[in-house]
């Protein structure tokens, strides 16, 4: 039975100010920083076979402090999502802005094409090439490091949702989720969302 470890980057400053990262350059800021370093705390003594991480700065600094000493693979299957103009802006000027949208990407955000950017469908076809990679893959336990979005889209097809799938899972910064597979049984959700090895973050509603 294979192990994947699914975890979200940690902390920057752009979560703490409320604004959209996308696939713009974001260090982690120094609680982010931290969270990594318990995370490496976390993840001592598991012999992890492989670490894929996101391309973006604050993936890589994550896997890096995470798992030191170990190649990290860098795949753009787990880049961001590409939010074109809405990246690097507050959330709050974007409802202001453009309230039509801003609904749509709180009533039905499978529905969403982000203008000048990517459409979250794009993303889901994206996790599932993925996911056949990790189903293909020869090592038993395995960690990747991403982003929200693409996260939520790789349990989304891991699971065989439907539709509404996208607000129906909450992942914190620094976060661990765990997926089983076998090849009889494919991907189970064995853990969500695991924040107990973290002494502080910040809940990020929308």
């Amino acid at each position: 039975m294979k192990t994947i470890h699914l975890i979200r980057h940690g902390e920057t400053q752009a979560n703490r100010d409320g604004v959209f990262r996308g696939r713009g350059e974001v260090p982690l800021s120094p609680a982010g920083a931290q969270q990594a370093q318990e995370l490496r705390v976390r993840f001592a003594g598991l012999d992890v076979q492989r670490v894929i991480s996101s391309p973006l700065q604050r993936a890589a600094q994550t896997a890096a402090v995470c798992f030191p000493g170990r190649a990290t693979e860098f795949q753009d299957l787990v880049n961001n999502l590409d939010l074109g103009r809405w990246a690097g802006r507050k959330k709050k000027e974007i409802a202001a802005e453009e309230p039509e949208l801003w609904r749509r990407w709180l009533d039905e955000p499978e529905r969403m094409s982000f203008p000048g950017g990517e459409s979250l469908a794009a993303v889901k076809a994206r996790t599932r090439a993925f996911n056949d990679l990790l189903a293909a893959a020869g090592e038993e336990r395995i960690a990747v490091v991403s982003h929200r979005s693409v996260l939520k889209a790789l349990l989304a097809e891991a699971l065989g949702l439907g539709e509404k799938w996208f607000w129906r899972f909450h992942l914190d910064n620094a976060s661990v989720t765990v997926l089983l597979h076998d090849p009889v049984r494919g991907f189970v959700l064995a853990k969500l969302n695991d924040t107990s090895h973290l002494s502080a973050y910040m809940f990020e509603w929308d």
